[in-house]
């Protein structure tokens, strides 16, 4: 079979996985059709980075249930590789939930990321100190209290309308693009609340401490130096 190379779900680096055993793949299921035959298999690999072992399943055409693949609609490995995404200037009990979001989501459980992210939403309303009820309320304090711009109210809103589907039993429909829209909207908040800002406090102290270095003489004879020549104070 063809060379095989995913992310790793054991040590996170995308690696070859090589065939590893007696059997090259086992089928786990096929379907003769007119056409050929539409089947399932499955195979153990070795990762080349860790040596660790995962499982692939996948599924597509072929000539025979024994014969190699010809087309493959679908690759699914165990364990599934898990990716997150760090939020370094959020406060971590925020950042924590934001991340496993997104880990959520690498993994397709959408419905799990849309509702962790209306819950940062509405935590990241309260790291400000906003109790207002309902998180419709407390969003629009965050707008009220210039804490977010009018557009990014409304990103907001729309996190929440996602995480209330999923509260309230409206499961259907929910894809991983609507998903990654959805994780992208809570980015730009908690970018807006807290990381932007956390940036711009950075690099004003950085400019602040040099511009105070510039003042200060780096030694006494550097604040006044002079040379008398012929009678007449030369100073510089």
């Amino acid at each position: 079979m063809a060379l095989l190379s995913t992310t790793c779900g054991w040590c996170g680096r995308f690696a070859n996985m090589q065939p590893y055993g007696d059997s090259a793949s086992v089928v786990a299921a096929s379907e003769r059709q007119e056409y050929g035959v539409i089947k399932t298999e499955q195979t153990v690999c070795r990762c080349d980075h860790c040596g660790r072992l995962s499982l692939v399943l996948r599924r597509g055409n072929a000539t025979e249930v024994y014969s190699e693949l010809l087309t493959v609609d679908k690759e699914e490995w165990l364990p599934a590789s898990v990716s997150g995404r760090s939020f370094d200037d959020v406060p971590p009990q925020i950042g924590s939930v934001a991340d496993e979001a997104y880990r959520c989501a690498s993994i397709g459980a959408y419905r799990g990321a849309v509702a962790l992210a209306r819950a940062v939403v509405e935590a990241t309303a309260k790291s400000k100190g906003i109790t207002a009820n309902g998180i419709a309320n407390k969003i629009n304090n965050l707008y009220e209290q210039n804490l977010i711009r009018e557009h990014v109210k409304e990103a907001a809103h729309e996190v929440r309308f996602g995480g209330n589907s999923v509260a309230h039993g409206d499961l259907d429909g929910l894809t991983s693009e609507e998903t990654e829209e959805i994780l992208m909207l809570m980015s730009e908040i908690l970018e807006e609340v807290f990381q932007s800002p956390a940036r711009v406090q950075r690099q004003r102290q950085k400019r602040l401490a040099r511009k105070s270095g510039e003042a200060r003489p780096s030694s006494p004879d550097a604040a006044s130096s002079s040379v008398r020549a012929g009678g007449v104070d030369f100073s510089f």
